[in-house]
C-alpha cells in the first residue's frame, strides 16, 4: 500500500515537472513571438512553437539525470571547493547534451513537417548563446534543489528533536514511576518490621496484603496510566496494610462517583498522597481520618484526599513539598499534562489538609477501544 502511494506521489511529481517545462516553453514562445512582432519580422508561429517546445521537452527528458547528479554530489560548506568545479563541468556537459538534443529533434521535425533543413546558425556562437542560457537554468535548478534539501533536513532535524524530547520525557516518567515502588516498599517493610514485635498477627496480615499489592503492581506492567477503578484497587490493598498496622486508629471514607471510576489516571498517583496523610495524621494525633473523593467536573477529573491531621505549618509544608512522594507526584503530573493539570495542597478551615489533583478527563474505556 505504501509503495503504491509512493509511486503515485512520484508520478504526480514528474507530471508537475513536465507542466513546469511546458509553461517555460510557452513563455519562451511568447517572448520570441512578441520580439518578432516588435521588429515586424515574419511570425512563423508553427516553426517558432516547434523550436521552443523541443527545447523545453529536451530539458525535461534530461531532468532525471540532472536530479540524480545534483543529489549524488550536493554542495555543502565542507566540500564547496571540491564540488563547485565538478558542477561547472557538469553544467557544460548538460549544456552540450541539451544543445545536441534540441538540434537533432528540430532537424527531424523540420524534415517531417516539410520545412526543409533546420538551420541552427553558426554553431560556435549558437552554442555559446545556448550555454549561457542553460547555465542560468542549471544553477537555478541547483539552487531550488539545495533549498528544498535544506528545508527537508531542517524538518527532519526538528522531527528527530521532537522524537528525542518525547523519548526523554517518557524515560523520565518511567524513572519517576520506578522511584515510587521502592520508596513505598521500603516504607511498608519498615512498618512491618516495627509491628512484628508488637503484633505478629497484624504483621502477618500486612505481609499477605503487601504480597497481593506487589502482585497487582507487577501485573500492571510499566503502564503510565490506568483507570481510576484499577488505582482504587491498589489503594484498597495499601489501606488494608495500614489498617492492619493502625487498627481502629485509621478511618477511611471513599466517595468515588461511577463516572470517575472510568477516568484514566497516572498509575500509583494516589498512594504517596494517602501515605503522606497517614504519616502526619498518626504522628501527631491518636487517630487518622482520611477521605478520598473522585469525581468528574465537565472535562476534568478531580481527585481529592482530605485528612484530619495538623495541616501545613511552614516547616511541615516545606518538608511535605520536598518529600520524594509528593515532589515525584507533582513532577509526574507536570510531565504528563503540563499546564492542563492542577496540584494543590491547602489547609482545611477546621483542621487538616486537602490535596487536590485536577487533570483532563479521558475515559479509559475509549482508550482501550482505540488500541
Amino acid at each position: 500500500m505504501s509503495e503504491s502511494i509512493w509511486n503515485k506521489s512520484r508520478g504526480w511529481r514528474w507530471f508537475g515537472i513536465f507542466l513546469i517545462w511546458t509553461i517555460f516553453g510557452l513563455w519562451n514562445f511568447g517572448v520570441k513571438i512578441t520580439d518578432k512582432m516588435a521588429g515586424q519580422d515574419p511570425l512563423e508561429l508553427r516553426v517558432q512553437f516547434t523550436n521552443e517546445m523541443t527545447g523545453a521537452y529536451s530539458a525535461f527528458l534530461l531532468m532525471p539525470f540532472l536530479l540524480w547528479f545534483m543529489g549524488k554530489f550536493p554542495v555543502q560548506r565542507k566540500n564547496i571547493r571540491r564540488q563547485i568545479p565538478l558542477h561547472i563541468l557538469a553544467s557544460a556537459i548538460y549544456a552540450g547534451c541539451l544543445i545536441f538534443m534540441m538540434y537533432e529533434s528540430r532537424t527531424i521535425l523540420w524534415r517531417l513537417f516539410g520545412w526543409g533543413e533546420y538551420d541552427y546558425g553558426r554553431i560556435p556562437y549558437r552554442a555559446a548563446m545556448e550555454y549561457l542560457k542553460i547555465l542560468v537554468i542549471y544553477w537555478a535548478i541547483f539552487s531550488i534543489l539545495n533549498y528544498l534539501r535544506a528545508r527537508r533536513e531542517s524538518r527532519q532535524q526538528e522531527l528527530r528533536a521532537s522524537e528525542l524530547e518525547q523519548q526523554l520525557a517518557k524515560t523520565r516518567l518511567q524513572a519517576l514511576q520506578m522511584q515510587i515502588h521502592p520508596h513505598f516498599l521500603f516504607n511498608t517493610l519498615h512498618m512491618i518490621s516495627s509491628a512484628m514485635y508488637d503484633d505478629v498477627k497484624a504483621a502477618d496480615s500486612m505481609i499477605m496484603n503487601l504480597s497481593d499489592l506487589l502482585r497487582k503492581t507487577l501485573n500492571s506492567g510499566d503502564k503510565e496510566a490506568h483507570s481510576l477503578a484499577e488505582e482504587m484497587e491498589i489503594i484498597g490493598l495499601y489501606l488494608d496494610i495500614m489498617k492492619a498496622r493502625f487498627k481502629d486508629k485509621l478511618a477511611v471514607t471513599l466517595d468515588i462517583s461511577p463516572e470517575a471510576r472510568a477516568a484514566l489516571v497516572p498509575a500509583f498517583i494516589l498512594q504517596p498522597i494517602v501515605e503522606n496523610s497517614i504519616k502526619y495524621g498518626t504522628a501527631s494525633l491518636d487517630s487518622a481520618e482520611i477521605k478520598i473523593t473522585a469525581k468528574r467536573e465537565e472535562d476534568k477529573t478531580v481527585l481529592i484526599v482530605e485528612d484530619k491531621g495538623p495541616g501545613l505549618s511552614r516547616e511541615l509544608g516545606k518538608t511535605a513539598a520536598n518529600g520524594l512522594g509528593l515532589s515525584n507526584t507533582a513532577e509526574r503530573l507536570e510531565k504528563l499534562y503540563g499546564s492542563g493539570r492542577r496540584f494543590i495542597l491547602q489547609n482545611i478551615a477546621g483542621g487538616g489538609l486537602r490535596t487536590t489533583i485536577e487533570i483532563p478527563f479521558r475515559s479509559s474505556d475509549e482508550t482501550a477501544a482505540q488500541t
